[in-house]
Protein backbone atom coordinates (compact mmCIF):
# COMPACT_ATOMS: atom_id res chain seq x y z
CA UNK A 1 0.00 0.00 0.00
CA UNK A 2 1.21 3.41 -0.73
CA UNK A 3 0.58 6.78 0.37
CA UNK A 4 -0.33 8.76 -2.40
CA UNK A 5 -1.62 12.83 -2.80
CA UNK A 6 -4.48 13.33 -5.45
CA UNK A 7 -5.61 16.34 -6.23
CA UNK A 8 -8.79 17.16 -8.22
CA UNK A 9 -10.27 14.25 -6.46
CA UNK A 10 -13.68 15.97 -6.50
CA UNK A 11 -13.87 16.26 -10.04
CA UNK A 12 -14.89 14.42 -12.96
CA UNK A 13 -11.89 12.50 -14.04
CA UNK A 14 -10.19 12.71 -10.17
CA UNK A 15 -13.28 10.61 -8.60
CA UNK A 16 -12.79 8.06 -10.93
CA UNK A 17 -9.35 7.79 -10.09
CA UNK A 18 -9.58 8.42 -6.31
CA UNK A 19 -12.21 5.26 -6.63
CA UNK A 20 -9.29 3.43 -8.18
CA UNK A 21 -7.17 4.29 -5.85
CA UNK A 22 -8.81 3.02 -2.60
CA UNK A 23 -10.16 -0.39 -4.32
CA UNK A 24 -6.40 -0.68 -4.80
CA UNK A 25 -6.00 -0.18 -1.27
CA UNK A 26 -3.63 2.80 -1.53
CA UNK A 27 -4.09 5.26 1.30
CA UNK A 28 -5.38 8.66 -0.57
CA UNK A 29 -4.73 11.95 0.66
CA UNK A 30 -6.97 14.36 -1.34
CA UNK A 31 -6.50 18.16 -1.52
CA UNK A 32 -9.86 20.21 -1.71
CA UNK A 33 -10.90 23.53 -1.41
CA UNK A 34 -13.53 24.49 1.33
CA UNK A 35 -15.98 25.81 -1.49
CA UNK A 36 -15.21 21.90 -3.06
CA UNK A 37 -17.89 19.71 -3.87
CA UNK A 38 -17.34 16.43 -2.60
CA UNK A 39 -20.53 14.24 -3.49
CA UNK A 40 -18.77 12.27 -5.62
CA UNK A 41 -16.27 10.90 -3.00
CA UNK A 42 -18.08 11.84 0.54
CA UNK A 43 -18.11 8.37 0.49
CA UNK A 44 -14.83 6.92 -0.02
CA UNK A 45 -12.00 6.50 2.93
CA UNK A 46 -10.19 9.37 1.80
CA UNK A 47 -8.21 12.11 3.79
CA UNK A 48 -8.97 15.73 2.99
CA UNK A 49 -6.16 18.61 3.48
CA UNK A 50 -8.12 21.87 2.93
CA UNK A 51 -6.12 24.45 0.85
CA UNK A 52 -5.07 25.93 -2.47
CA UNK A 53 -2.40 25.30 -4.90
CA UNK A 54 -0.88 28.09 -4.51
CA UNK A 55 0.23 28.32 -1.23
CA UNK A 56 3.58 26.65 -0.55
CA UNK A 57 2.82 26.30 2.94
CA UNK A 58 0.40 24.26 2.64
CA UNK A 59 1.87 21.99 -0.37
CA UNK A 60 4.94 21.83 1.71
CA UNK A 61 2.48 19.98 4.56
CA UNK A 62 0.65 17.85 2.36
CA UNK A 63 4.05 16.55 -0.09
CA UNK A 64 6.61 16.19 2.39
CA UNK A 65 5.56 12.28 3.06
CA UNK A 66 3.88 10.76 0.10
CA UNK A 67 4.94 8.35 -2.45
CA UNK A 68 3.08 9.60 -5.12
CA UNK A 69 1.80 12.54 -6.23
CA UNK A 70 -0.78 12.34 -9.04
CA UNK A 71 -2.25 15.79 -10.33
CA UNK A 72 -5.26 15.94 -11.25
CA UNK A 73 -7.01 19.53 -10.72
CA UNK A 74 -7.37 21.67 -13.24
CA UNK A 75 -9.46 23.74 -15.32
CA UNK A 76 -11.24 22.32 -18.74
CA UNK A 77 -13.11 25.94 -18.76
CA UNK A 78 -12.44 29.52 -17.85
CA UNK A 79 -13.51 33.42 -18.23
CA UNK A 80 -9.91 34.23 -19.92
CA UNK A 81 -6.27 32.62 -20.56
CA UNK A 82 -5.45 34.35 -17.43
CA UNK A 83 -7.35 31.89 -15.18
CA UNK A 84 -6.43 28.51 -17.62
CA UNK A 85 -2.95 30.21 -16.66
CA UNK A 86 -3.41 30.39 -13.06
CA UNK A 87 -5.07 27.34 -12.24
CA UNK A 88 -3.28 24.69 -14.70
CA UNK A 89 0.25 26.50 -15.20
CA UNK A 90 1.00 27.79 -11.68
CA UNK A 91 -0.53 25.27 -9.66
CA UNK A 92 1.03 22.60 -11.33
CA UNK A 93 4.68 24.69 -11.09
CA UNK A 94 3.70 25.34 -7.77
CA UNK A 95 3.38 21.63 -6.84
CA UNK A 96 6.43 20.54 -8.75
CA UNK A 97 8.58 22.79 -6.90
CA UNK A 98 7.29 21.66 -3.90
CA UNK A 99 7.86 18.19 -4.33
CA UNK A 100 11.20 19.34 -5.27
CA UNK A 101 12.29 21.04 -2.43
CA UNK A 102 9.93 19.10 0.16
CA UNK A 103 10.24 15.35 -1.46
CA UNK A 104 12.86 14.62 -3.37
CA UNK A 105 12.78 10.64 -2.84
CA UNK A 106 9.36 11.27 -4.04
CA UNK A 107 8.78 7.69 -6.44
CA UNK A 108 6.49 9.17 -9.54
CA UNK A 109 4.95 12.17 -10.06
CA UNK A 110 1.68 11.65 -12.52
CA UNK A 111 0.48 14.60 -13.92
CA UNK A 112 -3.12 14.33 -15.80
CA UNK A 113 -3.06 16.54 -18.99
CA UNK A 114 -4.95 16.68 -22.03
CA UNK A 115 -5.07 15.98 -25.90
CA UNK A 116 -5.93 19.70 -26.45
CA UNK A 117 -2.15 20.22 -25.31
CA UNK A 118 -0.88 18.49 -29.07
CA UNK A 119 -3.51 20.59 -30.80
CA UNK A 120 -5.86 19.32 -33.53
CA UNK A 121 -4.21 16.53 -36.24
CA UNK A 122 -5.11 16.53 -40.27
CA UNK A 123 -7.47 13.92 -41.60
CA UNK A 124 -5.32 10.46 -42.69
CA UNK A 125 -2.77 11.47 -39.97
CA UNK A 126 -1.63 10.95 -36.66
CA UNK A 127 -0.20 12.63 -34.33
CA UNK A 128 2.94 11.18 -32.19
CA UNK A 129 4.22 12.45 -29.36
CA UNK A 130 7.62 14.13 -30.82
CA UNK A 131 5.51 16.10 -33.35
CA UNK A 132 5.27 19.48 -32.31
CA UNK A 133 2.46 20.80 -30.05
CA UNK A 134 -0.12 23.17 -31.59
CA UNK A 135 -2.81 23.76 -29.17
CA UNK A 136 -5.66 25.52 -30.84
CA UNK A 137 -7.71 26.87 -27.36
CA UNK A 138 -6.43 28.47 -24.47
CA UNK A 139 -7.22 25.64 -22.47
CA UNK A 140 -4.64 23.53 -24.79
CA UNK A 141 -2.05 26.23 -24.24
CA UNK A 142 -2.32 25.93 -20.47
CA UNK A 143 -1.98 22.40 -20.19
CA UNK A 144 1.23 22.34 -22.78
CA UNK A 145 2.93 25.27 -20.64
CA UNK A 146 2.41 22.77 -17.78
CA UNK A 147 3.62 20.30 -19.25
CA UNK A 148 7.07 22.35 -19.91
CA UNK A 149 7.09 23.71 -16.55
CA UNK A 150 6.46 20.48 -15.14
CA UNK A 151 9.53 19.13 -17.36
CA UNK A 152 11.82 21.82 -16.72
CA UNK A 153 11.61 21.37 -12.98
CA UNK A 154 11.59 17.68 -12.52
CA UNK A 155 13.52 16.76 -15.56
CA UNK A 156 16.47 14.30 -14.08
CA UNK A 157 15.56 14.57 -10.49
CA UNK A 158 11.61 13.24 -10.06
CA UNK A 159 10.28 10.39 -11.95
CA UNK A 160 7.76 11.66 -14.11
CA UNK A 161 4.62 10.55 -16.14
CA UNK A 162 2.51 12.48 -18.22
CA UNK A 163 -1.08 11.66 -19.53
CA UNK A 164 -3.07 13.04 -22.79
CA UNK A 165 -6.38 11.64 -22.73
CA UNK A 166 -8.56 12.18 -25.21
CA UNK A 167 -12.20 13.18 -25.03
CA UNK A 168 -13.40 12.03 -21.91
CA UNK A 169 -16.95 10.25 -21.59
CA UNK A 170 -18.39 8.15 -18.46
CA UNK A 171 -20.53 8.35 -15.38
CA UNK A 172 -20.64 11.74 -14.19
CA UNK A 173 -19.49 13.85 -16.87
CA UNK A 174 -20.99 17.34 -18.08
CA UNK A 175 -19.77 17.52 -21.77
CA UNK A 176 -20.55 14.76 -23.89
CA UNK A 177 -23.60 13.75 -21.65
CA UNK A 178 -25.35 16.77 -24.19
CA UNK A 179 -24.94 13.81 -26.74
CA UNK A 180 -25.95 11.02 -24.16
CA UNK A 181 -28.99 13.51 -23.96
CA UNK A 182 -29.93 13.98 -27.75
CA UNK A 183 -29.66 10.04 -28.28
CA UNK A 184 -32.21 9.76 -25.14
CA UNK A 185 -34.87 12.41 -27.39
CA UNK A 186 -34.10 10.14 -30.66
CA UNK A 187 -31.88 12.32 -31.77
CA UNK A 188 -28.62 11.58 -33.81
CA UNK A 189 -26.43 15.03 -34.38
CA UNK A 190 -24.20 14.52 -37.65
CA UNK A 191 -21.92 17.62 -38.64
CA UNK A 192 -22.15 18.37 -42.71
CA UNK A 193 -18.09 18.26 -42.71
CA UNK A 194 -16.54 14.81 -41.74
CA UNK A 195 -14.26 14.89 -38.91
CA UNK A 196 -12.35 12.63 -37.04
CA UNK A 197 -11.81 11.90 -32.81
CA UNK A 198 -11.00 10.00 -30.24
CA UNK A 199 -12.76 9.09 -27.15
CA UNK A 200 -11.00 7.84 -23.61
CA UNK A 201 -13.72 6.20 -21.12
CA UNK A 202 -13.35 7.77 -17.86
CA UNK A 203 -12.37 4.53 -16.11
CA UNK A 204 -9.64 3.24 -18.25
CA UNK A 205 -7.77 6.93 -17.16
CA UNK A 206 -7.90 5.83 -13.75
CA UNK A 207 -6.46 1.91 -15.21
CA UNK A 208 -3.61 3.68 -16.87
CA UNK A 209 -2.78 5.73 -13.75
CA UNK A 210 -2.88 2.62 -11.31
CA UNK A 211 -0.73 0.43 -14.06
CA UNK A 212 2.04 3.41 -13.92
CA UNK A 213 2.73 3.62 -10.24
CA UNK A 214 5.10 0.44 -9.69
CA UNK A 215 6.14 0.21 -13.43
CA UNK A 216 9.71 2.09 -13.67
CA UNK A 217 10.49 1.92 -16.97
CA UNK A 218 7.86 4.39 -18.65
CA UNK A 219 9.75 6.92 -16.22
CA UNK A 220 9.47 10.42 -17.70
CA UNK A 221 7.10 9.52 -20.81
CA UNK A 222 3.85 11.02 -22.13
CA UNK A 223 1.55 9.25 -23.63
CA UNK A 224 -2.07 9.10 -24.96
CA UNK A 225 -5.08 7.73 -23.66
CA UNK A 226 -7.50 6.81 -25.74
CA UNK A 227 -9.46 3.73 -27.78
CA UNK A 228 -7.51 3.91 -30.97
CA UNK A 229 -10.41 3.68 -32.73
CA UNK A 230 -11.77 7.08 -34.75
CA UNK A 231 -15.24 8.30 -35.15
CA UNK A 232 -17.40 11.24 -36.28
CA UNK A 233 -20.18 12.79 -34.43
CA UNK A 234 -22.98 10.80 -36.58
CA UNK A 235 -20.47 7.74 -35.48
CA UNK A 236 -20.64 8.40 -31.71
CA UNK A 237 -24.51 9.20 -31.80
CA UNK A 238 -25.51 5.67 -33.87
CA UNK A 239 -22.95 3.33 -31.46
CA UNK A 240 -24.72 5.15 -28.45
CA UNK A 241 -28.30 4.41 -29.99
CA UNK A 242 -27.54 1.09 -31.11
CA UNK A 243 -25.67 -0.18 -27.65
CA UNK A 244 -28.65 1.10 -25.51
CA UNK A 245 -31.76 0.16 -28.17
CA UNK A 246 -32.83 3.65 -28.64
CA UNK A 247 -34.01 4.15 -32.18
CA UNK A 248 -32.48 7.78 -32.90
CA UNK A 249 -32.93 10.40 -36.41
CA UNK A 250 -30.06 12.25 -38.01
CA UNK A 251 -29.95 15.80 -36.90
CA UNK A 252 -27.69 17.27 -39.52
CA UNK A 253 -25.68 20.70 -37.61
CA UNK A 254 -24.02 23.13 -40.11
CA UNK A 255 -20.69 24.56 -38.65
CA UNK A 256 -22.48 28.02 -38.79
CA UNK A 257 -25.54 26.49 -36.12
CA UNK A 258 -22.06 25.45 -33.70
CA UNK A 259 -20.66 28.89 -33.95
CA UNK A 260 -23.68 31.20 -33.43
CA UNK A 261 -24.25 28.65 -30.31
CA UNK A 262 -20.43 29.02 -29.39
CA UNK A 263 -21.25 33.39 -29.44
CA UNK A 264 -24.40 32.80 -27.64
CA UNK A 265 -23.18 31.04 -25.08
CA UNK A 266 -19.72 32.87 -24.56
CA UNK A 267 -22.25 35.98 -24.59
CA UNK A 268 -23.91 34.53 -21.52
CA UNK A 269 -21.12 33.86 -19.77
CA UNK A 270 -20.17 37.25 -19.87
CA UNK A 271 -23.63 38.54 -18.26
CA UNK A 272 -23.53 35.50 -15.70
CA UNK A 273 -20.09 35.88 -15.00
CA UNK A 274 -19.20 32.29 -14.59
CA UNK A 275 -17.76 29.82 -17.78
CA UNK A 276 -19.87 27.35 -19.59
CA UNK A 277 -19.61 24.39 -21.11
CA UNK A 278 -19.80 25.34 -24.81
CA UNK A 279 -18.13 28.67 -25.91
CA UNK A 280 -16.17 30.20 -29.25
CA UNK A 281 -12.77 28.30 -28.38
CA UNK A 282 -14.51 24.99 -27.33
CA UNK A 283 -16.12 25.30 -31.00
CA UNK A 284 -13.03 25.83 -32.82
CA UNK A 285 -11.54 22.55 -31.29
CA UNK A 286 -14.90 20.94 -32.24
CA UNK A 287 -14.53 22.06 -35.77
CA UNK A 288 -11.09 21.21 -36.39
CA UNK A 289 -10.68 18.39 -38.81
CA UNK A 290 -9.52 15.47 -36.49
CA UNK A 291 -8.33 14.86 -33.16
CA UNK A 292 -6.27 11.32 -33.78
CA UNK A 293 -3.40 10.35 -31.45
CA UNK A 294 -1.28 8.04 -31.18
CA UNK A 295 -2.42 5.84 -28.73
CA UNK A 296 0.00 2.44 -28.74
CA UNK A 297 2.81 3.03 -26.60
CA UNK A 298 0.37 3.29 -23.66
CA UNK A 299 -1.22 0.50 -24.77
CA UNK A 300 2.03 -1.51 -24.81
CA UNK A 301 3.86 0.14 -22.07
CA UNK A 302 1.12 0.18 -19.57
CA UNK A 303 -0.21 -2.99 -20.70
CA UNK A 304 -3.73 -1.43 -21.49
CA UNK A 305 -6.58 -2.68 -23.95
CA UNK A 306 -8.91 0.79 -23.93
CA UNK A 307 -12.51 -0.18 -23.08
CA UNK A 308 -14.76 0.15 -26.56
CA UNK A 309 -17.39 2.49 -26.84
CA UNK A 310 -20.24 -0.15 -27.41
CA UNK A 311 -19.24 -1.06 -23.64
CA UNK A 312 -18.90 1.95 -22.40
CA UNK A 313 -22.03 4.15 -23.67
CA UNK A 314 -24.03 1.49 -22.61
CA UNK A 315 -22.59 1.63 -18.88
CA UNK A 316 -22.50 5.69 -19.07
CA UNK A 317 -25.93 5.82 -20.36
CA UNK A 318 -27.56 3.69 -17.43
CA UNK A 319 -25.41 5.40 -15.35
CA UNK A 320 -27.56 8.91 -16.72
CA UNK A 321 -30.65 7.00 -16.70
CA UNK A 322 -30.39 5.39 -12.90
CA UNK A 323 -29.43 8.97 -11.50
CA UNK A 324 -32.43 11.20 -13.52
CA UNK A 325 -30.02 13.22 -15.23
CA UNK A 326 -32.39 12.67 -18.66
Amino acid sequence: MSKILLTGAGGFVGSHIAEALVEAKHKVICTVRQKSNLRWIKNLPLEYKYGDLNNKAFLKEVIKDVDFVIHCAGVVRAMDKEEYFKTNVKSTKNLCESVLNNNPSLKKFIFISSQAAMGASQLGTVRKIMDIPKPVSDYGLSKIEAEKELKKILEDKIPYIIFRPAGVYGPRDKDIFILFSLVHRHLRPITLKKRLLQLVYVKDIAKSVLSSLGNTKINNNTYYLANSSTYTWGDIGRIISLSVGVKTIPLPVPDFMFKAAGFIMETLSSIIRKPVVLNKQKITEMLQDAWVADTLPAEKDLNMKFTSLEVASEITYNWYLKNNWF
